[in-house]
Protein backbone atom coordinates (compact mmCIF):
# COMPACT_ATOMS: atom_id res chain seq x y z
CA UNK A 1 0.00 0.00 0.00
CA UNK A 2 1.41 3.57 -0.80
CA UNK A 3 2.45 5.75 2.08
CA UNK A 4 0.68 8.50 2.06
CA UNK A 5 0.56 11.08 5.13
CA UNK A 6 -3.12 11.01 7.34
CA UNK A 7 -3.87 14.08 8.76
CA UNK A 8 -5.78 13.05 11.52
CA UNK A 9 -4.91 15.58 14.69
CA UNK A 10 -6.69 18.80 13.66
CA UNK A 11 -5.15 21.78 15.03
CA UNK A 12 -7.00 22.02 18.77
CA UNK A 13 -4.26 19.98 20.52
CA UNK A 14 -1.11 22.07 18.57
CA UNK A 15 0.87 24.02 21.18
CA UNK A 16 1.51 26.58 18.75
CA UNK A 17 -2.24 27.25 18.23
CA UNK A 18 -3.00 27.53 22.03
CA UNK A 19 -0.45 29.51 22.53
CA UNK A 20 -1.16 32.19 19.77
CA UNK A 21 -4.87 31.86 21.37
CA UNK A 22 -3.71 32.53 24.74
CA UNK A 23 -0.93 35.57 24.69
CA UNK A 24 -2.76 37.56 20.93
CA UNK A 25 -5.86 36.12 20.78
CA UNK A 26 -7.51 36.85 24.46
CA UNK A 27 -6.03 40.40 24.74
CA UNK A 28 -6.89 41.19 21.12
CA UNK A 29 -11.22 40.01 21.47
CA UNK A 30 -11.22 41.84 24.92
CA UNK A 31 -9.65 45.28 23.41
CA UNK A 32 -11.52 44.83 19.47
CA UNK A 33 -14.42 43.60 21.01
CA UNK A 34 -14.21 46.93 23.54
CA UNK A 35 -13.93 49.49 20.34
CA UNK A 36 -16.48 47.99 18.22
CA UNK A 37 -20.23 48.92 17.79
CA UNK A 38 -22.58 45.86 17.36
CA UNK A 39 -23.77 45.48 13.69
CA UNK A 40 -27.64 44.30 12.42
CA UNK A 41 -27.53 41.04 10.53
CA UNK A 42 -27.76 42.21 6.55
CA UNK A 43 -30.82 41.92 4.59
CA UNK A 44 -29.12 40.62 1.73
CA UNK A 45 -26.90 37.68 2.24
CA UNK A 46 -24.70 36.89 -0.78
CA UNK A 47 -21.51 35.18 0.78
CA UNK A 48 -22.08 33.05 3.91
CA UNK A 49 -18.78 32.21 5.40
CA UNK A 50 -18.72 29.28 8.22
CA UNK A 51 -15.61 28.98 10.70
CA UNK A 52 -14.56 25.77 11.94
CA UNK A 53 -10.86 24.16 11.49
CA UNK A 54 -9.41 23.42 14.58
CA UNK A 55 -11.27 19.67 15.23
CA UNK A 56 -11.66 17.15 12.80
CA UNK A 57 -15.09 15.71 14.87
CA UNK A 58 -16.41 18.90 15.18
CA UNK A 59 -16.08 19.75 11.49
CA UNK A 60 -17.69 16.37 10.72
CA UNK A 61 -20.32 17.54 12.82
CA UNK A 62 -20.58 20.70 11.37
CA UNK A 63 -20.71 19.55 7.13
CA UNK A 64 -24.80 19.10 8.22
CA UNK A 65 -25.19 22.01 9.72
CA UNK A 66 -23.45 23.61 6.65
CA UNK A 67 -25.42 21.78 4.53
CA UNK A 68 -28.86 22.98 5.73
CA UNK A 69 -27.14 27.06 5.53
CA UNK A 70 -26.23 26.22 2.18
CA UNK A 71 -30.03 24.81 1.37
CA UNK A 72 -31.51 27.76 3.36
CA UNK A 73 -29.96 30.37 1.52
CA UNK A 74 -29.83 29.03 -2.04
CA UNK A 75 -29.33 32.77 -3.43
CA UNK A 76 -26.30 32.81 -1.41
CA UNK A 77 -22.76 31.58 -1.84
CA UNK A 78 -21.75 29.61 1.24
CA UNK A 79 -18.35 29.43 1.93
CA UNK A 80 -17.01 26.91 4.84
CA UNK A 81 -13.47 27.73 6.16
CA UNK A 82 -12.05 24.19 7.12
CA UNK A 83 -8.60 22.57 7.69
CA UNK A 84 -5.93 21.72 4.90
CA UNK A 85 -6.69 17.83 6.22
CA UNK A 86 -10.39 18.09 5.55
CA UNK A 87 -10.66 20.23 2.99
CA UNK A 88 -10.63 17.09 0.34
CA UNK A 89 -12.97 15.66 2.63
CA UNK A 90 -16.32 18.31 2.60
CA UNK A 91 -15.71 19.20 -1.13
CA UNK A 92 -18.26 16.60 -1.75
CA UNK A 93 -20.95 18.81 0.24
CA UNK A 94 -24.02 19.88 -2.09
CA UNK A 95 -23.81 23.67 -2.52
CA UNK A 96 -20.50 24.56 -0.37
CA UNK A 97 -17.48 26.20 -1.18
CA UNK A 98 -14.74 24.74 0.82
CA UNK A 99 -11.98 26.70 1.30
CA UNK A 100 -8.71 25.46 3.24
CA UNK A 101 -7.54 27.54 5.90
CA UNK A 102 -4.76 27.48 8.61
CA UNK A 103 -6.23 28.46 11.76
CA UNK A 104 -2.27 28.66 13.72
CA UNK A 105 -1.02 30.95 10.68
CA UNK A 106 -2.57 34.50 11.27
CA UNK A 107 -1.41 36.35 8.59
CA UNK A 108 -2.57 33.91 6.06
CA UNK A 109 -6.31 32.86 8.14
CA UNK A 110 -6.80 36.82 8.10
CA UNK A 111 -5.93 36.86 4.02
CA UNK A 112 -7.72 33.89 3.56
CA UNK A 113 -10.85 34.92 4.97
CA UNK A 114 -10.77 38.42 3.56
CA UNK A 115 -10.75 37.47 0.37
CA UNK A 116 -13.71 35.63 -0.04
CA UNK A 117 -15.71 39.29 0.86
CA UNK A 118 -18.13 37.92 3.04
CA UNK A 119 -21.77 39.75 3.95
CA UNK A 120 -21.53 37.39 7.17
CA UNK A 121 -19.44 35.03 8.92
CA UNK A 122 -20.29 32.17 11.40
CA UNK A 123 -17.74 30.85 14.10
CA UNK A 124 -18.90 27.59 15.14
CA UNK A 125 -16.09 26.66 17.65
CA UNK A 126 -16.56 27.16 21.16
CA UNK A 127 -13.67 27.72 23.48
CA UNK A 128 -10.31 29.62 20.95
CA UNK A 129 -9.87 33.09 20.87
CA UNK A 130 -8.26 32.84 17.71
CA UNK A 131 -11.40 32.78 15.26
CA UNK A 132 -12.88 35.27 16.85
CA UNK A 133 -10.10 37.86 16.43
CA UNK A 134 -10.34 36.25 12.50
CA UNK A 135 -14.09 37.07 12.40
CA UNK A 136 -13.10 40.69 13.85
CA UNK A 137 -10.51 41.01 10.72
CA UNK A 138 -12.43 39.48 8.20
CA UNK A 139 -14.07 42.26 6.87
CA UNK A 140 -17.26 40.46 6.95
CA UNK A 141 -20.40 42.86 7.41
CA UNK A 142 -21.69 40.78 10.33
CA UNK A 143 -20.66 37.70 12.33
CA UNK A 144 -21.95 35.89 14.90
CA UNK A 145 -20.67 32.27 17.29
CA UNK A 146 -20.61 30.89 20.51
CA UNK A 147 -20.97 32.61 23.76
CA UNK A 148 -18.69 30.10 26.01
CA UNK A 149 -18.38 29.75 29.95
CA UNK A 150 -15.37 31.36 30.76
CA UNK A 151 -13.80 32.19 26.88
CA UNK A 152 -14.79 35.64 27.09
CA UNK A 153 -14.67 35.15 22.84
CA UNK A 154 -18.54 36.41 22.57
CA UNK A 155 -17.45 40.70 22.46
CA UNK A 156 -15.78 40.19 18.73
CA UNK A 157 -19.56 39.71 17.67
CA UNK A 158 -22.57 40.99 16.49
CA UNK A 159 -24.60 38.42 17.80
CA UNK A 160 -23.84 35.23 20.22
CA UNK A 161 -25.79 31.73 21.03
CA UNK A 162 -24.90 30.70 24.45
CA UNK A 163 -22.43 27.01 24.08
CA UNK A 164 -24.64 24.53 26.57
CA UNK A 165 -23.05 21.90 28.30
CA UNK A 166 -25.75 20.38 28.59
CA UNK A 167 -26.32 19.44 24.71
CA UNK A 168 -24.46 17.35 21.91
CA UNK A 169 -22.04 19.58 19.67
CA UNK A 170 -24.47 19.09 16.63
CA UNK A 171 -27.57 20.44 18.53
CA UNK A 172 -24.75 23.78 19.64
CA UNK A 173 -24.11 23.98 15.89
CA UNK A 174 -27.72 23.67 14.85
CA UNK A 175 -28.61 27.08 17.51
CA UNK A 176 -26.38 28.95 16.29
CA UNK A 177 -27.12 28.14 12.47
CA UNK A 178 -30.68 30.06 14.03
CA UNK A 179 -28.82 33.37 13.82
CA UNK A 180 -29.16 33.15 10.01
CA UNK A 181 -32.62 31.86 10.07
CA UNK A 182 -31.95 28.26 9.81
CA UNK A 183 -33.81 25.46 11.03
CA UNK A 184 -30.99 22.88 10.73
CA UNK A 185 -31.95 19.34 11.43
CA UNK A 186 -29.62 17.31 9.14
CA UNK A 187 -27.62 14.16 9.88
CA UNK A 188 -23.68 14.09 9.37
CA UNK A 189 -23.30 12.22 5.89
CA UNK A 190 -20.49 11.43 4.25
CA UNK A 191 -19.61 9.42 0.49
CA UNK A 192 -16.83 7.16 0.56
CA UNK A 193 -14.37 8.34 -2.06
CA UNK A 194 -13.90 5.24 -4.10
CA UNK A 195 -10.10 5.74 -4.94
CA UNK A 196 -9.16 3.22 -2.75
CA UNK A 197 -8.83 -0.35 -4.54
CA UNK A 198 -6.56 -2.56 -1.95
CA UNK A 199 -8.91 -2.07 0.92
CA UNK A 200 -8.71 -5.20 3.62
CA UNK A 201 -10.20 -8.49 2.89
CA UNK A 202 -13.73 -8.94 3.72
CA UNK A 203 -14.41 -9.09 6.86
CA UNK A 204 -12.65 -6.83 8.42
CA UNK A 205 -13.03 -4.31 11.72
CA UNK A 206 -11.20 -1.14 11.83
CA UNK A 207 -9.67 -0.23 15.26
CA UNK A 208 -8.46 3.44 16.21
CA UNK A 209 -6.62 3.30 19.39
CA UNK A 210 -4.83 6.97 19.70
CA UNK A 211 -7.27 10.14 20.42
CA UNK A 212 -5.73 13.19 20.09
CA UNK A 213 -5.79 16.78 21.61
CA UNK A 214 -4.20 17.76 25.40
CA UNK A 215 -3.74 15.07 27.58
CA UNK A 216 -4.57 12.63 25.05
CA UNK A 217 -2.88 9.65 26.72
CA UNK A 218 -5.88 10.14 29.12
CA UNK A 219 -8.38 9.05 26.94
CA UNK A 220 -6.35 6.15 25.29
CA UNK A 221 -7.44 2.14 26.41
CA UNK A 222 -4.90 -0.50 27.50
CA UNK A 223 -2.91 -2.31 24.87
CA UNK A 224 -3.53 -5.57 26.31
CA UNK A 225 -7.63 -4.54 26.10
CA UNK A 226 -7.20 -3.96 22.59
CA UNK A 227 -5.36 -7.03 22.15
CA UNK A 228 -8.05 -8.96 24.06
CA UNK A 229 -10.70 -6.94 21.68
CA UNK A 230 -8.63 -8.56 18.80
CA UNK A 231 -8.38 -12.08 19.75
CA UNK A 232 -12.30 -11.97 20.36
CA UNK A 233 -13.21 -10.38 17.13
CA UNK A 234 -9.65 -12.88 15.03
CA UNK A 235 -11.72 -16.02 16.72
CA UNK A 236 -15.06 -14.92 14.67
CA UNK A 237 -13.47 -14.69 11.25
CA UNK A 238 -12.01 -10.83 11.40
CA UNK A 239 -9.05 -9.44 10.49
CA UNK A 240 -8.55 -5.67 12.15
CA UNK A 241 -6.91 -3.07 10.43
CA UNK A 242 -5.13 -0.23 12.91
CA UNK A 243 -5.47 3.12 11.58
CA UNK A 244 -3.32 6.06 12.75
CA UNK A 245 -1.65 9.13 11.42
CA UNK A 246 1.62 9.44 10.89
CA UNK A 247 2.64 10.38 14.03
CA UNK A 248 1.71 7.31 14.78
CA UNK A 249 3.53 4.86 13.08
CA UNK A 250 5.97 3.60 15.50
CA UNK A 251 3.81 2.67 18.32
CA UNK A 252 0.81 1.04 15.97
CA UNK A 253 4.15 -1.20 14.86
CA UNK A 254 4.86 -1.83 18.66
CA UNK A 255 1.22 -2.92 19.11
CA UNK A 256 1.58 -4.94 16.26
CA UNK A 257 4.90 -6.61 17.56
CA UNK A 258 3.33 -7.36 20.89
CA UNK A 259 0.65 -9.48 19.32
CA UNK A 260 2.44 -12.26 17.52
CA UNK A 261 -0.21 -14.42 18.28
CA UNK A 262 -2.19 -12.36 15.66
CA UNK A 263 0.46 -12.15 13.33
CA UNK A 264 -1.36 -11.92 9.52
CA UNK A 265 -4.86 -10.90 11.00
CA UNK A 266 -3.41 -7.29 12.07
CA UNK A 267 -3.13 -4.79 9.22
CA UNK A 268 -1.39 -1.47 9.94
CA UNK A 269 -2.17 0.86 7.96
CA UNK A 270 -0.87 3.67 10.17
CA UNK A 271 0.33 6.58 7.81
CA UNK A 272 -0.99 5.11 4.87
CA UNK A 273 -4.14 6.47 3.76
CA UNK A 274 -5.13 10.65 3.70
CA UNK A 275 -8.75 11.24 4.73
CA UNK A 276 -10.68 11.01 2.04
CA UNK A 277 -9.12 7.79 1.62
CA UNK A 278 -9.40 6.68 4.83
CA UNK A 279 -13.18 7.16 3.94
CA UNK A 280 -13.51 4.07 1.95
CA UNK A 281 -11.17 2.07 4.63
CA UNK A 282 -13.77 2.86 7.29
CA UNK A 283 -16.82 2.37 5.10
CA UNK A 284 -15.82 -1.22 4.17
CA UNK A 285 -15.48 -2.39 7.14
CA UNK A 286 -17.87 -4.42 9.34
CA UNK A 287 -17.99 -2.12 12.61
CA UNK A 288 -14.74 0.52 13.74
CA UNK A 289 -13.96 1.02 17.02
CA UNK A 290 -12.63 4.07 18.23
CA UNK A 291 -11.13 6.08 21.07
CA UNK A 292 -13.82 9.33 20.76
CA UNK A 293 -11.64 10.92 18.57
CA UNK A 294 -12.20 12.52 15.03
CA UNK A 295 -12.31 9.13 13.24
CA UNK A 296 -14.97 8.09 14.72
CA UNK A 297 -17.04 10.64 13.88
CA UNK A 298 -15.85 10.26 10.21
CA UNK A 299 -16.67 6.51 10.84
CA UNK A 300 -20.17 7.39 11.68
CA UNK A 301 -20.83 9.85 9.18
CA UNK A 302 -19.89 7.24 6.14
CA UNK A 303 -22.23 5.31 7.77
CA UNK A 304 -19.71 2.57 9.10
CA UNK A 305 -21.08 0.79 12.49
CA UNK A 306 -19.12 2.72 15.06
CA UNK A 307 -18.40 1.70 18.58
CA UNK A 308 -16.80 5.01 20.74
CA UNK A 309 -15.20 4.16 23.86
CA UNK A 310 -15.54 6.84 26.45
CA UNK A 311 -13.89 7.64 29.59
CA UNK A 312 -13.01 11.53 30.20
CA UNK A 313 -14.97 12.27 27.18
CA UNK A 314 -18.68 12.75 27.20
CA UNK A 315 -21.34 10.42 25.07
CA UNK A 316 -23.91 13.54 25.51
CA UNK A 317 -21.73 16.28 24.37
CA UNK A 318 -19.46 14.13 21.86
CA UNK A 319 -20.84 10.76 20.86
CA UNK A 320 -20.80 9.64 17.76
CA UNK A 321 -24.21 9.87 15.64
CA UNK A 322 -25.38 7.89 13.13
CA UNK A 323 -27.88 5.00 12.94
CA UNK A 324 -25.30 2.57 13.43
CA UNK A 325 -23.28 3.68 16.52
CA UNK A 326 -23.13 2.89 20.22
CA UNK A 327 -20.98 4.79 22.68
CA UNK A 328 -19.59 2.56 25.69
CA UNK A 329 -18.96 4.37 28.70
CA UNK A 330 -16.78 4.28 31.82
CA UNK A 331 -18.36 2.26 34.61
CA UNK A 332 -15.75 4.61 36.93
CA UNK A 333 -18.03 7.30 38.60
CA UNK A 334 -16.94 11.16 37.98
CA UNK A 335 -15.97 10.12 34.45
CA UNK A 336 -17.17 11.86 30.97
CA UNK A 337 -16.17 15.29 32.96
CA UNK A 338 -14.46 17.04 29.24
CA UNK A 339 -16.54 20.21 27.95
CA UNK A 340 -14.13 21.69 25.93
CA UNK A 341 -11.31 19.14 25.70
CA UNK A 342 -8.76 20.47 28.41
CA UNK A 343 -10.82 20.37 31.33
CA UNK A 344 -8.58 17.43 33.15
CA UNK A 345 -7.40 19.92 36.73
CA UNK A 346 -8.91 17.76 40.01
CA UNK A 347 -10.95 15.35 37.97
CA UNK A 348 -10.07 11.37 37.90
CA UNK A 349 -7.57 10.06 35.10
CA UNK A 350 -8.25 6.34 35.26
CA UNK A 351 -11.81 6.39 33.51
CA UNK A 352 -10.44 4.54 30.53
CA UNK A 353 -9.78 1.55 33.00
CA UNK A 354 -13.66 1.55 33.78
CA UNK A 355 -14.21 0.15 30.14
CA UNK A 356 -14.09 -3.82 29.77
CA UNK A 357 -13.30 -5.71 26.66
CA UNK A 358 -16.93 -7.54 27.26
CA UNK A 359 -19.11 -4.45 27.46
CA UNK A 360 -17.05 -3.19 24.39
CA UNK A 361 -17.87 -6.76 22.69
CA UNK A 362 -21.65 -6.65 23.28
CA UNK A 363 -21.64 -3.20 21.64
CA UNK A 364 -19.62 -4.44 18.70
CA UNK A 365 -22.33 -7.43 18.50
CA UNK A 366 -25.03 -4.50 18.21
CA UNK A 367 -24.50 -2.47 15.23
CA UNK A 368 -22.08 -5.03 13.25
CA UNK A 369 -22.80 -5.98 10.03
CA UNK A 370 -22.94 -9.50 9.46
CA UNK A 371 -23.22 -12.06 6.25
Amino acid sequence: MPERRLGLSGERGNPALRALDRYFGIPVVAVGGALRRKRPRPHELRRIGVLNATSIGDTVLLSAVVRDIAAAHPQAQTILFAGEAMAPVLRQLDGVTVVPIRISSPRSAVRTIRAQRLDAVLDFDPWPRIEPVYCLLSGASFAAGFRSPGQHRHYAYDASVEWLYSLHTLENHRRLAEVLGVAASSQPELRASGVVDDLPPDPYAVFHLWPTGVHSNLKEWSADRWRALARALAERGYSIALSGAPGDVERTREFVAGTPDLDGRLLDLAGKYDLRELLDVLSGSRCVVSVNTGVMHLAAAVGAPTVALNGPTSERRWGPVGERTASVNSSLPGCGYLNFGWEYRGERTDCMQGISVDAVLEAVDRVATHD
